[in-house]
């Protein structure tokens, strides 16, 4: 029943979804993205006082901020899953990999928005409190910085070799020419995020802009529509670029 009502739903329409059923790899990865979302919710002790019941309820604001970003990162693996139902020994590896990053990443990204929204909170009002209590000042929250944006480099990078990984078995799987193009696509738009990434944590540590460096990740937006012309460009001329499509990609 399940399998039927997915395919009359308008879930990725440039696309077959071949894994029509949740492998055990996905329950793995779904309960590894679990806890990390539940290491970033419940990062303290129980709330004992009204004021921490309070404090822990105004927390909801920076950790459903880390929570789209961790989002995001579970839906490229739930749509490769999909699109592609890989589970060989070489997914394996990256996936194991890569929820070793997820984990990893959990705590400075709650760092990271707990510090800006105490500091927002601080400028308002004048009391750092908050703040100084976490021990992010300006040097510790650059460095938080930079181990988040370590961290999302790398995660983005074993995303795209997975995705890289489907276009190698692309006659394999049965993959369309339009899908192969829209993989390569995406192969290219992560590379392109992980470029942002490293200059995200080099801005961290060695330019003033310290902790306010993560802005950078707004790049990422124009990333994705620039990376989408030049694969769309190369796909039509393929000795014009740089992007043209390799057996290995």
């Amino acid at each position: 029943m399940r399998n039927e009502i997915a395919k009359h739903l308008d879930h990725d329409p440039n696309f077959e979804w071949r894994g029509q059923s949740v492998t055990r790899i996905e329950n793995l990865s779904d309960i590894i993205f679990a806890l990390a979302l539940g290491m970033m919710l419940f990062g303290g002790a129980p709330p004992q006082t009204f004021s921490e019941l309070v404090h822990f309820l105004v927390s909801i604001i920076p950790v459903t901020a880390s929570f789209v970003i961790l989002f995001m990162i579970w839906n490229s693996h739930f749509v490769f899953f999909r699109r592609y139902a890989l589970a060989d020994n070489t997914i394996v590896l990256i996936n194991s990999a890569l929820l070793l990053m997820v984990l990893f990443t959990a705590y400075p990204l709650r760092f990271i928005f707990d510090s800006f929204f105490w500091y927002m909170i601080g400028s308002a009002t004048g009391d750092y409190t908050q703040l100084m209590e976490t021990e992010m000042d300006i040097a510790n929250s650059a460095r938080s910085m930079a181990f988040f944006g370590a961290g999302y480099a790398v995660i983005y990078t074993l995303m795209s070799f997975m995705y890289g990984h489907a276009v190698r078995k692309a006659d394999k799987i049965g993959l369309s020419e339009k899908e192969i193009l829209l993989t390569r696509q995406t192969v290219w738009i992560f590379r392109g995020e992980v470029a942002v990434a490293i200059l995200l944590v080099i801005a961290a540590l060695f330019t003033p802009l310290g902790p306010f460096s993560g802005f950078l990740m707004i790049l990422n937006w124009p990333n994705a529509y620039l990376m989408e012309f030049l694969v769309q460009k190369s796909h039509k001329k393929p000795a014009a670029s740089v992007l043209a499509a390799g057996p290995d990609e």
